[in-house]
């Protein structure tokens, strides 16, 4: 039976129609994970009072966070800095919940850009609020010509990416201006690139992992990438059959 994967997705106004609010997430992440062998969700990331989050998440065998909007800074204990982006904060707020609940659940989850960012500050990290106002010498990590393809390198660490591509070292895309700062404390940094951001963290019982880059705009065409892909349904796999 292929696992079923939800996909938290965020709401948008399409253009002319200022009136209604629409969900919406990109169609990679959907074909990454059903060419990797599960069944794609969409989770809406519901902002009406009590929301049924728990039920929605006990339905899943597991989760992925997808790329968006800045973080509040202040569920990481920070004022806002120049440079900080848009705020969304209602979903900060779903998220931090839905996050609270797939850990309690031991429902495996993978973080992409935001999502990483976002997992990493619901258990206790902080994030650098703009890479280049903060970081000195940083990288071009708002990626300019396409993004399907990479850009800058990254150095592994010991852990799921690592295992999952059999590399060291591996070329990814890149769009993004904020990134982990202090990785939370039921985290380990698993990916770094040349300036020092990091670029890829895993939860110690390895059950969740965020990674900076975007996978699933380069695993249409990028076979390294679409192992990520498999080995997270893999994982997934394992984690439901430990559960029965």
């Amino acid at each position: 039976m292929r696992p079923i994967i939800g996909v938290a997705c965020t709401k948008m106004f399409f253009p002319g129609n200022n009136l209604d609010q629409f969900f919406y997430v990109g169609s990679g992440y959907m074909d990454g994970i059903a060419r990797a062998g599960g069944i794609p969700l969409i989770l809406p990331l519901l902002t009406i009072q009590e929301a049924p989050f728990r039920q929605m998440i006990e339905s899943l065998d597991g989760l992925i966070l997808t790329g968006g909007d800045d973080p509040a800074p202040h569920l990481y204990g920070e004022e806002p800095l120049q440079g900080l982006g848009e705020i969304e904060y209602e979903r900060d707020l779903a998220e931090l919940e839905i996050i609270k609940l797939a850990m309690e659940l031991k429902k495996p989850m993978l973080g992409i850009c935001r999502g990483m960012q976002i997992m990493n500050v619901a258990c206790g990290g902080t994030l650098v609020q703009d890479i280049p106002r903060q970081v000195p010498g940083a990288l071009q990590h708002a990626q300019k010509g396409s993004r399907q393809y990479g850009a800058h390198k990254i150095v592994l660490q010991p852990g799921f990416v690592a295992d999952a591509l059999g590399k060291t070292e591996v070329l990814v895309n890149t769009s993004h201006h904020q990134s982990v700062k202090d990785v939370a404390p039921s985290f380990k940094m698993t990916g770094c690139a040349a300036d020092g951001v990091i670029e890829a963290i895993e939860s110690l019982d390895g059950l969740h992992v965020g990674l900076q880059w975007h996978p699933e705009r380069m695993w249409a065409h990028d076979s390294d990438m679409l192992r990520i892909a498999e080995a997270f349904i893999a994982r997934v796999k394992q984690q439901k059959l430990q559960a029965t």
